[in-house]
């Protein structure tokens, strides 16, 4: 009787087995693309902050995984000047911070910078092109950025090289670690590439044009990225596309995503998109001119992002205008919010402002140049922002 009851459930189970295998392998192999209603739940873990990436208060683009821009710091009341860097040629790249208060930040004079937090160098790292990526830290310290010159670098915290990963076009976006350690990055040679922790190819998937965006990562972990052919790709952690949401003009932007799952990003044909997680468009809002910057997220929902008309829009969670807040010219740079809901952002004006929640200025400092870079807030409420004029601005009280 016993063995009976055995092979019952023995069958049973291996009947169950096998049947869950075929719903795996059906679910996993499919793809779909705009219109389609498909949602994976690839993994539960983590939010947007990412078990590989360092923690600290600004370590990476647009601050985490989802691309909030979001600090749960308050940022610096006054536009004090803490000190200014000079480094040796514009920079675009925005600065990031390290596991013990270390800045980096790239420049077109071909270099990495460290910067210690009371303003003095601590090394610097050459490549052979320009460096307008933002560089990302990991949990080890590990800071990973591209280059002009084609490569994926992998720096220790001393500046020395770790690894360096050749591609086939220069590296303007910045890399994203997910939650297995891969690192995921857009490039000029028209590819989305994954490698892995040492500098391993593991995967790459082509688009129709160059990549200038950078990947932000779902808690699913669903990579979403833009191309320059004008649409943004949502690719499972194994390369394959789920979907893809087409604009009608280049697509700089980089995607953030919402608490709620939600994918926002601008276009250069002047609108800014919220899509459903599997890609369909829940509203779009038109600015007058076209849109490089990348969105902010704040707390109670509203939406930042610059445009080429010289204003920053503040759009509600249901794509209505909220307020507009006008610069003297356009704004590529990307907004940042500290805890407070102040917003941070710099214009090609010269000018980097502090905006009130309610879309009042609170205070703006004037640097020598464009400002093409987003800021980072540290968690003293210093906050770090370059201009094309080679300097990184540290603004807060000194000590």
């Amino acid at each position: 009787m016993h063995n009976k009851i055995f092979f019952r459930y023995r069958y049973l189970l291996l009947f169950m087995f096998l049947a869950l295998g075929v719903v795996f392998l059906y679910v996993h192999t499919q793809t779909a693309w705009s219109g389609e209603k498909v949602v994976e739940d690839i993994s539960s873990q983590s939010q947007s902050t990412g078990i590989r990436v360092a923690d600290t208060p600004w370590p990476m683009h647009r601050h985490d995984l989802h691309h909030t821009g979001r600090s749960p710091y308050v940022g610096s009341q006054t536009n004090e000047l803490k000190w200014v860097f000079q480094a040796g040629a514009a920079i675009s790249s925005s600065p990031v911070i390290g596991i013990d208060g270390t800045i980096y930040f790239g420049s077109q004079d071909k270099h990495l910078y460290a910067i210690n937090p009371d303003g003095s160098l601590k090394w610097k790292f050459e490549t052979k092109g320009e460096v307008d990526s933002t560089p990302t830290i990991d949990n080890e310290g590990t800071i990973y950025f591209g280059s002009w010159d084609e490569y994926l670098y992998a720096l220790y915290p001393d500046g020395k090289l770790k690894w360096k990963h050749k591609t086939h076009g220069g590296i303007i976006s910045s890399p994203t670690i997910g939650h297995d350690g891969t690192i995921y990055f857009g490039c000029w040679d028209n590819r989305i590439h994954a490698v892995d922790s040492n500098g391993k190819h593991r995967w790459e998937f082509k688009t129709a044009d160059h990549i200038w965006s950078s990947p932000a990562i779902g808690s699913d972990g669903m990579v979403y990225c833009g191309s320059e052919d004008y649409y943004m790709f949502a690719l499972r952690p194994d390369g394959k596309a789920v979907w893809s949401f087409g604009t009608r003009y280049l697509l700089e932007s980089s995607p953030s995503i919402g608490d709620d799952g939600t994918i926002y990003f601008g276009s250069e044909d002047a609108n800014l998109f919220a899509l459903t997680p599997d890609g369909r468009l829940k509203w779009q809002y038109k600015t007058e001119y076209d849109i490089d910057s990348s969105t902010a997220l704040a707390l109670d929902g509203t939406i930042y992002i610059g445009s080429g008309d010289g204003y920053l829009y503040a759009i509600n969670p249901d794509g209505t205008l909220k307020w507009r807040f006008e610069t003297k010219y356009s704004v590529m740079s990307s907004p940042a919010i500290d805890a407070n809901g102040t917003v941070y952002v710099g214009s090609r004006d010269k000018k980097f402002y502090a905006v009130n929640s309610d879309g009042t200025m609170k205070w703006f400092l004037e640097t020598g140049g464009a400002i093409e870079s987003s800021a980072a807030i540290d968690e003293d409420g210093t906050i770090y922002i370059a201009s094309t004029d080679g300097k990184l601005y540290a603004i807060g009280k000194k000590d």
